[in-house]
């Protein structure tokens, strides 16, 4: 596994060391040595259990001091024995267009020629990202359409992302390569916003401005942490599937439209008041009505609230795509549907901190990076979409 460091490689390691099942998990993790990287998984397993369990499992691990992006210069014996390769680390900043590709691109090409030299591999799941699709896909998006030459992204981090699909497809027929996309994800089904913060904010400041860029009846497709653990363990471990690319999507069948956002909500925080005067709006052409409503809300004080205004009307111009991630072929694969983010929003609202504070779990994704003088690839941040 790369990536066990971050939210959802940890969300797969508790899923997966829970279960005691005998399977050897062997991490390879950017660190000095094998002890500091052990207990940067026992940090991250932390937000899923308690402290004590959190030690426990995370030495049951295999660690592996390395670098994704460096894969194929790595001669550890360790990793020519691995049967599975799960990828998750990925560099989520939306700008530094050539790093973040550094990064997605040039760093998964490094593994998948290190997977070449794994003479038992059985599958290679690359964790990719709904949103290959881009600006100007229909509603209802199926997998085979994408990557597309055609696609007109709104993000660095998805251009990278949808290059790695076509890399990964043109140059690596010869590995078993399976990949999967998962679309937004927000908390956790039982533990809120526990085990991470993230993307969570967006929804309760839409919430809070009343503002939202699309029809009530439009939809976001929000799937909570654990259910994407489950499911890449499940196309990870299944011995065969019918299909190389697969949504971890909330489908037609989970999807949650605005107005039972709204509607739960006032259930889940009657003290916020009735969600009836949500108004509609144009992102390009009512730039002054958000930055006023913003300024109202939160204010615009200091740098995070104007950072976080432009990472709200980023988000908002995903929001008004009104897109929604057909996951059939992961169901017809026997694994399980997620649950509505309206049936767990309740409990991600119970431990939530401030949304400001929230928004700090997010800050490096919309700061755009300094130039360094230093060569090779920056720290890889692992994505949660």
């Amino acid at each position: 596994m790369t990536g066990a460091t971050g939210f959802l490689g940890g969300a797969v390691l508790h899923q997966a060391l829970s279960r005691r099942d005998g399977t050897e998990w062997v991490c390879l993790v950017r660190c000095a040595t094998a002890e500091q990287g052990r207990q940067r998984i026992a940090a991250r397993l932390s937000r899923f259990t308690d402290p004590f369990t959190a030690q426990r499992l995370a030495r049951t691990v295999e660690v592996v001091p390395g670098d994704f992006t460096r894969a194929d210069l790595d001669a550890d014996p360790r990793l020519d024995s691995v049967t599975h390769v799960l990828h998750l680390a990925a560099d989520t900043s939306w700008w530094g267009e050539e790093r973040v590709s550094r990064t997605n691109h040039d760093g998964t090409l490094a593994l998948a020629r290190r997977a070449r030299g794994m003479p038992g591999l059985v599958r290679f799941l690359h964790v990719s990202t709904a949103m290959i699709c881009g600006a100007e896909a229909p509603s209802l998006v199926e997998e085979a359409a994408y990557p597309s030459r055609e696609a007109r992204h709104l993000v660095a981090y998805t251009v990278s992302k949808a290059a790695a699909e076509t890399s990964l497809a043109g140059s690596f027929a010869d590995l078993p390569i399976v990949v999967a996309r998962p679309s937004i994800v927000v908390g956790h089904s039982m533990l809120g916003a526990a085990p991470s913060s993230s993307i969570l904010w967006v929804i309760r400041a839409a919430d809070r401005l009343r503002l939202v860029p699309c029809a009530p009846e439009s939809a976001v497709d929000i799937v909570p942490v654990d259910w994407v653990a489950d499911s890449l363990l499940g196309l990870l471990r299944k011995p065969s599937l019918a299909h190389t690319l697969y949504h971890l999507s909330a489908g037609e069948g989970a999807r949650a439209r605005w107005a039972d956002l709204m509607r739960a909500f006032a259930a889940a925080d009657p003290a916020g008041g009735p969600r009836d005067d949500f108004a509609r709006f144009d992102l390009a052409a009512d730039r002054v009505l958000l930055r006023r409503r913003f300024a109202e809300t939160f204010g615009l004080d200091g740098s995070l609230k104007q950072a976080m205004l432009r990472a709200v009307r980023a988000y908002y111009a995903f929001c008004s795509l009104d897109l929604t991630f057909s996951n059939a072929r992961l169901l017809a694969e026997g694994l399980a549907p997620p649950p509505p983010f309206t049936d767990y929003l309740k409990v991600c609202l119970a431990n939530a901190p401030d949304i400001a504070e929230q928004f700090a779990d997010d800050l490096d994704m919309f700061v755009a990076p300094a130039p360094s003088s230093a060569p090779g690839p920056a720290l890889p941040r692992t994505a949660s979409a």
